[in-house]
């Protein structure tokens, strides 16, 4: 599967429940990707470099929605770790308020991870 694949898969899946989520993997596998192994690319560009992305939100949901959209997330990063170099750590906060899940991921791409 292709980065644009990918992407436009996750994209399908995810953006109407957590759009936050669908923009930082839209940058981590378009803008930095999987890495090149070419001297002299940019910071982030080389596949030795490591990078990482971190993204919050506050998603409302309905009431028992909840799984329904963590089992997107996590199908989401089940997608990436399959297709591509980058890793998604989810860690669900405590809400501010009832209907409401707030979420924090970190995107990770390290070469000891794969």
């Amino acid at each position: 599967m292709t980065p644009f694949e990918l992407v436009n898969t996750i994209q399908k899946e995810i953006s109407t429940h957590a759009p936050k989520l669908s923009a930082a993997i839209n940058k981590a596998l378009l803008y930095y990707g999987d890495g090149s192994a070419l001297v002299g690319v940019s910071p982030g560009g080389h596949e030795d470099d490591e990078i990482s992305i971190e993204e919050s939100e506050s998603i409302a949901v309905k009431p028992g929605e909840s799984p329904l959209v963590m089992w997107k997330v996590m199908q989401a990063a089940d997608l990436m770790e399959a297709h591509s170099k980058w890793r998604l750590i989810v860690d669900l906060k405590p809400a501010k308020g009832e209907r409401r899940m707030d979420l924090r991921y970190t995107l990770i791409r390290n070469k000891a991870l794969y």
